[in-house]
C-alpha cells in the first residue's frame, strides 16, 4: 500500500508537467508542418510560374492550412489537382489577436513583417479580400492589392494614416489554448528573400517572454 501511495503521489506531481510537454510538442509540430507547407507553396509557385496563396480553414472539425491552387479560397482535397495541405493540432488557431510583441520591431527579422491585420489586405485574382501570405513566380513572398494586378514583393501599407512602401515579409501566429485556459504561441516567418523560420514564444518571467 505504501508503494502504491508513493506511485500515486509521483503521478499526481508529474502528470501536469507531462501534459504541458505534450501540448508544447503539438504546437511545435504544427508550426513545423506549416513551415513545410510554405516551402511547398514557394516551390510550386516557381514550378508552375503562378502566384499561390496559403490559406487556413476548418476541415473535418480541425484547423488546417492549404495552398490555394485554384485561387478560389476553397480547400480542394481531391480531384486532378488537389490543394496541398497540412492538418494542425486542436486547439490551434491562426490569429494575430493577443500575439506577444516582438515582430512589431526590426529586432528579430531586420524588418517588420506583415500579418493578417496589415492594410491594405491581400486580394484574390477577382479582387475579393483574401488576407494572407502568397508566393510569386520567383518564389518571393508577395501581396496583390487589386484584381488583375501582379503579386509583388513590395507593397504599400498604411502606417499612422500615411501610405508607406515596404518589402513583403510575413509572420503567421499560432495560438494553442492550454488546458488551464492560457495560451502557448508559435510563429512562422518569411523574410523578403523567402527565408522561412519557425519560432516559439518562451516565457522568461511571469509578465514577459521572448521569441526564439
Amino acid at each position: 500500500m505504501i508503494v502504491i501511495v508513493i506511485i500515486l503521489i509521483i503521478a499526481a506531481v508529474t502528470a501536469p508537467r507531462m501534459l504541458q510537454v505534450i501540448d508544447a510538442q503539438k504546437l511545435q509540430s504544427s508550426a513545423e508542418a506549416y513551415s513545410g507547407l510554405l516551402q511547398q507553396a514557394r516551390a510550386r509557385a516557381v514550378q508552375d510560374n503562378v502566384a499561390y496563396q496559403v490559406l487556413t480553414a476548418n476541415f473535418n472539425g480541425s484547423p488546417m492550412a492549404y495552398v490555394d491552387l485554384a485561387g478560389n479560397q476553397t480547400y480542394t482535397p481531391g480531384g486532378a489537382n488537389p490543394d496541398p495541405g497540412v492538418q494542425l493540432a486542436n486547439p490551434i488557431t491562426i490569429t494575430d489577436t493577443g500575439a506577444p510583441a516582438g515582430f512589431d520591431t526590426v529586432a528579430l527579422l531586420n524588418t517588420i513583417p506583415l500579418n493578417l491585420e496589415s492594410t491594405p489586405a491581400m486580394v484574390d485574382i477577382n479582387g475579393n479580400a483574401s488576407p494572407g501570405l502568397a508566393f510569386n513566380e520567383r518564389g518571393l513572398p508577395c501581396q496583390r492589392i487589386a484584381a488583375g494586378a501582379a503579386c509583388k514583393n513590395s507593397t504599400t501599407i498604411n502606417v499612422g494614416g500615411n501610405p508607406t512602401q515596404t518589402l513583403v515579409a510575413w509572420v503567421t501566429y499560432m495560438r494553442f489554448t492550454r488546458r488551464d485556459g492560457g495560451y502557448n504561441w508559435a510563429a512562422v516567418t518569411v523574410t523578403p528573400a523567402g527565408r522561412i523560420k519557425t519560432w516559439s514564444y518562451q516565457n522568461t518571467s511571469s509578465t514577459a517572454g521572448t521569441w526564439r
